[in-house]
């Protein structure tokens, strides 16, 4: 396929806005979910014994600082790529391990991405942040390790911290769905809805239109993209004991389909005769070990390596 390549690095650049940035704003007001406490009622003296889970969790991850926690990201897709007469089907499972510290921020993240009989590829990347605010980014492929210097806005994607209580937004909608265990743990499950607008400007706010421009694109054609997409469903799951956000997942199937189909109108007589399609994009995320991480050190190979001009 003569312009797979291009094609790739923007469906990479288009699933990494999705998957891995934060959603929206974690410093939301808490929901109303219909319960009430006994200070609600007007009687403090009683005992609060119906307490808003999802209510409760969002002060506590608006107000309490997180000092730290460890997050996992698995990411499993499957996509058909038709272009110049040829046809491929392309599978791969994304799995992100990531420890996250702040204050400063510091993280430490594997990555392994199996892409069947393509193969298996395996990145491990830290971020650590300097006093002066200077954040210094180590990359390496397994062999090489690479830095540079970065914003500390650019890291913010990576955040595990971020990526889960940016979700917990009332304009969700989020339902009560009882209760299930998480880790042998009693978690309420919550189900709730991205609407198309919020959609919208929730993946521009993640950097999206930046790394779509930088391909080739203009702005006018990215901003396109993210039109009319539908809306994205959300579950969510908050530890009962802890009031804690544990785990998130979506099925992104239908709305990166849509995603992909707008971009190649988007683009035009350049993307004529080819269609891409999503068979399956479904994204879990998963926090523990809240204000608890196990402490890691940057490798001195690491270090060593100059961070590029």
């Amino acid at each position: 396929m003569k312009r797979k390549n291009k094609f790739l690095a923007l469906l990479l650049a288009a699933t990494m806005s999705f998957s891995v940035s934060a959603c929206g704003s974690a410093d939301s007001a808490p929901a109303d979910t219909g319960k009430q406490t006994a200070e609600d009622n007007g009687d403090s003296s009683k005992e609060n014994t119906d307490v808003d889970v999802f209510a409760a969790a969002q002060e506590k991850m608006k107000s309490e600082k997180i000092s730290s926690l460890t997050g996992k990201m698995v990411m499993d897709m499957e996509m058909t790529i038709s272009a110049d007469g040829e046809t491929q089907t392309m599978k791969a499972a994304n799995t992100m391990d990531m420890t996250c510290f702040y204050d400063p921020t510091r993280f430490k993240m594997d990555m392994t991405v199996d892409a069947g009989e393509s193969g298996t590829s395996n990145m491990t990347m830290y971020a650590d942040t300097a006093e002066d605010g200077t954040c210094t980014l180590y990359i390496s492929d397994g062999t090489n390790w690479q830095a540079q210097e970065v914003e500390l806005a650019q890291i913010e994607q990576y955040d595990a911290a971020s990526n889960m209580t940016g979700y917990m937004q009332d304009s969700y909608e989020f339902q009560d769905a009882g209760t299930e265990q998480i880790d042998g743990k009693n978690a309420r499950k919550y189900t709730g809805t991205l609407k198309d607008d919020d959609l919208k400007e929730t993946v521009m706010s993640t950097g999206a239109l930046d790394s779509l421009s930088s391909l080739g694109m203009d702005t006018t054609q990215v901003e396109t993209m993210f039109n009319d997409l539908g809306d994205l469903p959300i579950t969510l799951w908050i530890d009962e004991t802890d009031l804690v956000p544990v785990k998130y997942e979506m099925d992104m199937t239908s709305l990166m389909s849509k995603l992909m189909a707008n971009m190649i109108e988007a683009m035009g007589a350049e993307a004529e005769g080819v269609s891409m399609e999503f068979n399956k994009l479904h994204v879990v995320m998963t926090c523990s070990d809240y204000n608890s991480a196990e402490e890691f050190e940057i490798p001195e190979e690491a270090k060593a390596a100059k961070p590029a001009a």
